[in-house]
């Protein structure tokens, strides 16, 4: 089991420590860096009469040169060998990322988002409203699960999953972990305390990783609510291709890494280690084409089993 000491010199994904130092190509975006460190870019209006009235002056060529070539706030990254996974070399501040999703995707964060992200303005609306080959999400994942398992009067937990809405829809007790006050979904029994989970024959870890500092962590501590021989659903977007991942692998610091609301970044690989590092058996994963009304993307989906 890792701990924090370990955190610099082992990957958080698969526990490995064959790391390389990628360096400064982080790119933290404007209300990642506001939310999670109260830091903001500013340009600021001198005092002084003289450079005031230069920086007049030259403020359209400064606009111009900003748009080519902006000013960013650039951290430390480390690609992991074994599992190509990319992680910040210094975990990003736990209260911090409290408080970035404090009030996921409700108004109050879509409109400080956009402040901060202007182009956030014209997908915020859009975001979770994939289909799956011509499915919607919820029936996508049940014929994908149902073509694999029985789940059939199954106990499902979705753990983080807000309101419980992407649970499969198969007869069984549904409940969802969610520490917020978010209402949960018709059907669905909302747990709020951690003392309060037990076992669960179907767990799911639906669009959350990529959000976690510590994904091999938090995949282990969920795990200890499988019953014997239960079952535990991965699913996270494939932000960047295969490719993209093996060059930083390579040692091509000609990247740049965005950190946005998702701070990491996952390929088929990456998620196959994790469930092994985990101590579960790899039933099923694969790179789901799903179509947004924004754009197309991948999504990564597993199914992992407690053979234990």
């Amino acid at each position: 089991m890792m701990n924090s000491g370990d955190l610099m010199n082992s990957c958080r994904n698969c526990g490995a420590s064959t790391l390389r130092e990628l360096g400064f190509i982080g790119n933290l975006a404007p209300f990642f860096l506001k939310r999670v460190y109260r830091i903001e870019l500013a340009t600021r209006i001198s005092s002084h009469p003289f450079k005031r009235f230069i920086q007049k002056l030259t403020a359209p060529i400064q606009s111009l040169v900003s748009r080519i070539q902006p000013a960013i706030a650039a951290i430390e990254m480390q690609s992991c060998l074994n599992c190509s996974f990319v992680q910040s070399k210094f975990p990003f501040p736990e209260e911090g990322l409290a408080r970035l999703y404090a009030d996921y995707r409700s108004d109050s964060y879509n409109k400080e988002r956009c402040h901060y992200e202007p182009y956030y303005a014209a997908i915020a609306n859009q975001i979770g409203q994939h289909t799956e080959r011509g499915l919607d999400r919820i029936t996508a994942l049940t014929k994908w699960l149902e073509s694999r398992v029985n789940l059939s009067e199954a106990s499902m937990l979705d753990y983080g999953g807000a309101n419980g809405q992407f649970l499969p829809n198969v007869p069984g007790e549904k409940y969802v972990f969610e520490i917020s006050d978010i209402e949960p979904y018709a059907g669905v029994i909302r747990i709020a305390d951690a003392s309060q989970l037990q076992t669960y024959s179907y767990i799911q870890l639906s669009h959350v990783l990529e959000h976690v500092n510590e994904p091999l962590i938090m995949v282990r501590q969920v795990a200890a609510f499988l019953a014997k021989d239960g079952y535990l659903l991965i699913e996270v977007p494939q932000d960047s291709s295969s490719d993209f991942l093996k060059r930083l692998q390579t040692g091509d610091l000609n990247c740049d890494v965005g950190v946005h609301e998702h701070i990491n970044n996952y390929c088929e690989l990456s998620v196959q280690k994790l469930i092994e590092a985990a101590g579960l058996q790899l039933i099923s994963i694969e790179a789901v084409p799903v179509e947004n009304p924004s754009a197309k993307q991948n999504f990564i989906r597993a199914l992992a089993k407690n053979w234990q």
